[in-house]
């Protein structure tokens, strides 16, 4: 895997809006889907990663389309994160 340049998680609540956040989410932006992660109970995340602008889109595009039809319980941009970070990732 190449540097990473920036990192998008976002959580829901449950499978159906991490679907259409996810499908909003790489719509919006040039975004790589990363993975999607089981936390625990109904909750659910996916990471994308791409440039820091394209990342902070498309988890906003994202959250809204996730929110329109289940609840998001967080979501956050990481520019630059460390590399560390990659080994914990499926992909």
């Amino acid at each position: 895997m190449s540097t990473v340049k920036s990192i998008g998680i976002l959580e829901t609540d449950g499978f159906v809006p991490l679907i259409e956040g996810a499908d909003a989410a790489v719509k919006a932006a040039n975004v790589d889907m990363i993975e999607w992660r089981k936390i625990g109970k109904a909750y659910v995340s996916f990471v994308i990663e791409g440039e820091v602008a394209a990342v902070r889109s498309a988890i906003e595009a994202g959250r809204t389309a996730a929110s329109a039809v289940g609840t998001v319980i967080s979501e956050i941009v990481i520019p630059r994160p460390v590399d560390e970070l990659k080994t914990t990732w499926k992909k």
